[in-house]
């Protein structure tokens, strides 16, 4: 059977029998003797088995393909490390005491430079003002940059949020808890040894920027910050008998604040004697 016939066979076995049996009928001898048919078969199964196997060869090869190559190829790709594609994610963790944790849990805090000012919005400056320590962290990173302090010290949100803040409002609406506080050496000790408060009082540039700030007036106008204003004899003599408070009279940019301020500079001379 040559080429096309056995191409016809493959393609239409039952057609290709028909036309076998009307050339019997016709007294037209078949092609070839009947009996090459089982070896033509034979070959055809041959053929597709030998096919499927090289089908199955390539499929090992494509799902093992590290079994397939040179060995020194394969050392050169291999590397000593997982490849993750989802991105690190970093979070900065913060605490201010059993009692206190980190709003909208999950959230990254945001901390502000000079060149993300555009796109900071509404929510970070929020953030920033009711996390504990937040502003704190936010002071540090910038300590090099006092016009951007001041700008976050003059944020509304922030200011807002931070005032809002339960254990702020109690201290600023009550003059007698703002006492306690003052008369708590172990309190004013760690807050004035933070780093974000030994950075304010070695810089002036960094003291003006707070204490010229609208973030700063807001703590001088509250209730408890304005009964003292009013009375500044009592708030000379709570400054005279904290040794952490008093020291702050020996700093100059302290002096200068206090001295400038518009809230304050009408009774400096009693709050520095």
């Amino acid at each position: 059977m040559d080429k096309d016939k056995l191409m016809e066979l493959l393609r239409n076995p039952k057609k290709h029998q028909q036309k076998r049996s009307k050339s019997r009928r016709e007294g037209l001898p078949p092609a070839r003797s009947s009996r090459s048919a089982p070896f033509v078969l034979m070959g055809v199964l041959f053929l597709i088995c030998i096919s499927l196997l090289f089908i199955f060869a390539e499929k090992r090869k494509a799902e093992n393909i590290p079994d397939f190559m040179d060995k020194n190829v394969l050392k050169g790709l291999m590397v000593d490390r997982v490849f993750s594609p989802q991105p690190r994610r970093v979070y900065i963790q913060i605490s201010e005491g059993a009692d206190r944790t980190l709003p909208d849990n999950g959230a990254t805090l945001p901390v502000i430079s000079l060149y993300n000012l555009d796109s900071f919005s509404g929510s970070n400056y929020e953030l920033i003002g009711k996390a504990p320590w937040a502003l704190s962290i936010n002071i540090v990173s910038n300590a090099k940059e006092p016009r951007v302090v001041f700008h976050l010290l003059n944020q509304d949100k922030m200011i807002g949020a931070y005032l809002a803040r339960p254990e702020i409002a109690a201290v600023l609406n009550d003059p007698a808890a703002l006492a306690e506080l003052a008369k708590d050496e172990e309190a004013l000790q760690t807050f004035f040894a933070q780093e974000a408060a030994q950075k304010v009082l070695a810089s002036e540039d960094l003291m003006k920027a707070y204490s010229t700030s609208r973030f700063f007036s807001y703590l001088l106008i509250s209730k408890a910050v304005k009964y003292y204003r009013d009375n500044p004899q009592e708030a000379a003599q709570l400054i005279r008998n904290s040794p952490t408070l008093s020291s702050l009279k020996r700093n100059p940019f302290v002096r200068q604040a206090v001295s400038e301020n518009r809230y304050l500079k009408n009774i400096a001379s009693t709050l520095l004697q």
